[in-house]
């Protein structure tokens, strides 16, 4: 075998050098359709995104600021640990009055799900700034910046004066700035919003209430909140003439239309009755040519003691007493044999691991040694959070995120998940459980899926998945 140079020798190989004169700027776009916003009147916010450069939505995030009622009632409130998104319960993107991508629930997904399972310890410090969240898993000292200590679980939520970096005074308000996910504002190339002559791309937000944002020490649900200084930043690329010739040329020798390929989400809703146990069925009827993965948690549909404005209900995340859990689709179980987790009560909680890296590899693999975000013994599926019932209000956080991977080739390949789009095709969670659940469950369910975003000549987008 020939002997060769290694890479960090070989001095003759340079990165590319960027065609067009490129220049970078950074836009804000405001809502078409006010200036003020709140939870209980005008609670959708529309951005009309029009340009004539290429968007680099990788490195473009939305802001706003948030103010909260002042009173007797309200007192000092605890952002949400989801932050920003937890102000999103719906996230649209409509473009020439087709919808491209839907998330319900937007929220509840990256609160109780994708933060906890992929956000560590930087991104949770890096997020008290620009979010407002709190500093790691901390005990209970308020401004502890340590990792939770052992002694320190007790329950399934954060307290309002525990493990709190940042918190807004009663009548106060505070700005939020984050990067919207999903769609196209994950993947990596540049959108090139020149070529959408027809109809601008519309980012469409549906506010969440109240009560599923903040926790509030004045032990009351808030009623309201009120948004305003709204901006999607997003920047922008700007090439010659000569660059987007060619981009146009491209568009026309590959048929008429340049594609992006995307991950997309969608949310189904189910229920678990109380007291029911064994096979519970919960049906995700997702009709789609590529099924990644399906994402799902639990919590209590009451909070019986607790109001609900004191806990996290976002975040907060139950193991539904579960023995073991599969997804079935038409006649087939995946996988074959289904995922032991052990959960009910008397159940050997050391047995997390497999359920943990069945989610793991939903994100980055089996053999990722960097780990699943802020999930570790002390917060993911414990004991406090057997019965997904409502934690009380100065409680460590637990997470339950559950995940079952459907992808062949993970990562090396789209439309590489599994074929649902035969509307006869039954497809459901079956989840083994293996105690008595006290209260009725609320299941949410997330299907991630392959979608392709195709620009036409006439600027048009339309959406293949």
């Amino acid at each position: 075998m020939e002997r060769v140079l290694p890479s960090s020798l070989d001095y003759t190989k340079i990165l590319p050098i960027a065609a067009g004169n490129p220049r970078q700027m950074r836009r804000e776009f405001l809502p078409v359709n006010g200036q003020t916003f709140s939870a209980r009147g005008n609670n959708i916010i529309r951005i009309e995104l029009a340009a004539s450069q290429f968007a680099d939505f990788l490195n473009s995030y939305l802001r706003f600021r948030v103010t909260y009622p002042a009173g007797a009632a309200t007192g000092t409130v605890g952002t949400e640990s989801g932050g920003i998104h937890s102000y999103i319960r719906r996230l649209r993107l409509e473009q020439a009055g087709s919808i491209l991508y839907d998330c319900n629930m937007y929220s509840k997904l990256l609160s109780a799900i994708l933060l906890p399972a992929q956000g560590g310890t930087a991104s949770v410090a890096h997020r008290s700034v620009t979010e407002q969240c709190r500093y790691g898993n901390v005990g209970t000292a308020a401004n502890n910046n340590d990792e939770l200590a052992a002694g320190a679980v007790t329950g399934g939520a954060i307290g309002l004066n525990t493990n709190l970096e940042a918190q807004i005074a009663n009548g106060g308000n505070a700005t939020f700035c984050g990067p919207l996910v999903g769609s196209l504002f994950d993947q990596e190339k540049l959108v090139p919003l020149q070529l959408l002559s027809s109809s601008p791309l519309t980012i469409e937000i549906e506010l969440s209430p109240a009560v599923d944002t903040c926790i509030n020490s004045g032990g009351t649900d808030i009623p309201d909140y009120t948004v305003d200084n709204v901006a999607y930043i997003v920047s922008l690329v700007d090439v010659d003439a000569e660059v987007d010739n060619q981009v146009r040329m491209i568009q026309e020798l590959a048929g008429g239309h340049i594609v992006l390929n995307c991950n997309d989400w969608t949310h189904f809703n189910g229920n678990i009755a109380a007291g029911n146990t064994g096979q519970q069925v919960v049906n995700v009827p997702a009709r789609r040519k590529s099924m990644k993965s399906i994402l799902f948690c639990g919590s209590s549909q009451t909070f019986g003691a607790n109001t609900q404005g004191t806990v996290y209900n976002q975040s907060f995340s139950g193991n539904f007493n579960m023995v073991n859990y599969q997804c079935k689709i038409g006649a087939i179980m995946h996988p074959a044999t289904p995922i032991d987790c052990q959960f009910q009560a008397g159940g050997d909680l050391n047995t997390r691991g497999e359920a943990l890296l069945e989610l793991t590899k939903c994100f980055m693999g089996a053999n990722n040694l960097i780990g699943m975000g802020s999930l570790n013994r002390l917060t993911y599926c414990t004991a406090d959070c057997r019965f997904a019932s409502m934690p009380t209000s100065g409680q460590t956080p637990c997470y339950s995120p559950f995940g079952i991977d459907l992808e062949a080739f993970q990562r090396t390949a789209i439309e590489s998940g599994v074929n649902t789009a035969d509307k006869s095709t039954p497809i459901s969670l079956i989840l083994n459980i293996g105690a008595t659940n006290l209260n009725a469950i609320n299941v949410d369910a997330y299907v991630s899926y392959d979608a392709l975003y195709y620009i036409d000549q006439s600027g048009v987008i339309n959406v293949s998945h």
